[in-house]
């Protein structure tokens, strides 16, 4: 008989899983390295550094090491003499200001005091001074021109012109001091708040920048579909399978019947030199090598054994004929 090939192997879906995994992890590191970009202008450079690795387990228990990445900015000498006396400046006013709020601890303890009375005495305090000055020297000019005209002080007339000037003193004095209640209302609240707004203003100019990372432009490298290319490959070799198959029954057929054909003790002329077209397409369980060819002399293309092989396992079913030409008894030599 001619000898059946083996049917390959169906892939194992686990081992084809991990075959997939594999993959696409390797292509999610490849991802990751080419997505990292440096990059590098007057201003700084952005650097991208692997900073160690992260195991993954897949879930058929094998480990994968994958790269963790850092970005580290580094700016230009320039820049970085700059940004170092900006940080040394900012430091400075976080620590005045610091010192600053010791100072109005005490202020921030107290209410603040918009009562009437207390809005009237920083109005006394601060500004009637100035009004009683200009007045006192209104009242001098006024002595001064009474006494040009002759009246003299304690006559009626400087009794009345006297009386007249103290009537206006009121009268601006309670206008003056209608007009400063709010002036003085603001200014007690501005006293009260300046020493706040100068720390605010301190810790404003003393606030650390934060830094601005670049969005680093992304590669993305298609994934190899590793378990379709398995299955592939599987069904090609079934194919190729399925044909030697084929070819096999197609040979275990014809030498059949060409051996049933022979019966009764004639052989085929089966000496290598007669033919031509040589093809090896089986293997007999005996292990003679069996063919298809064509004879020289014309003719379809033949299935059959030559006499060389033949004559290594079976001599005695060999023979030459009249001519010189072996012959196989098939009887014989497929046993």
């Amino acid at each position: 008989m001619v000898s059946t090939p083996k049917a390959p192997k169906a892939p194992d879906p686990t081992q084809t899983a991990a075959a997939q995994t594999a993959t696409n992890v390797d292509t999610a590191i490849a991802n990751a390295g080419l997505s990292h970009t440096n990059q590098y202008t007057p201003d700084g450079s952005l650097e991208y550094k692997v900073s160690g690795y992260q195991t993954m387990k897949d879930q058929n228990g094998k480990t994968y090491q994958l790269p963790t990445y850092s970005a580290y900015q580094t700016y230009s000498p320039q820049n970085q003499a700059i940004y170092d006396q900006t940080q040394q400046t900012q430091l400075g006013l976080s620590k005045l200001a610091n010192e600053q709020t010791g100072k109005i601890s005490g202020i921030l303890g107290t209410n603040v005091d918009l009562s009437a009375g207390n809005v009237d005495k920083y109005a006394n305090d601060h500004w009637q001074g100035g009004f009683n000055n200009q007045w006192d020297r209104d009242q001098a000019s006024l002595d001064q021109s009474l006494a040009d005209k002759g009246i003299s002080m304690g006559s009626e007339a400087y009794n009345n012109a006297l009386r007249d000037f103290s009537t206006r003193k009121q009268a601006a004095s309670d206008q003056f001091l209608g007009d400063m209640y709010s002036n003085a209302q603001n200014s007690i609240l501005t006293e009260r708040n300046q020493p706040l707004n100068e720390i605010s203003a301190l810790m404003s100019g003393s606030q650390v920048n934060q830094p601005n990372y670049v969005n680093a432009p992304t590669t993305q490298l298609p994934t190899v579909d590793q378990a379709g290319l398995i299955n592939e490959n599987y069904n090609q070799q079934m194919g190729a399978y399925n044909s030697q198959v084929s070819k096999s029954n197609a040979a275990m057929g014809g030498l059949f019947g060409l051996g049933s054909s022979l019966l009764g003790g004639w052989a085929m002329g089966s000496d290598r030199r007669l033919k031509e077209d040589i093809k090896r397409v089986g293997t007999l369980d005996n292990g003679l090598p069996v063919y298809v060819f064509r004879y020289k002399k014309g003719g379809p293309t033949q299935i059959g054994l030559m006499s060389d092989d033949v004559r290594e396992v079976h001599p005695e079913s060999v023979f030459e004929d009249a001519e010189g030409f072996d012959r196989v008894d098939y009887e014989k030599a497929v046993v």
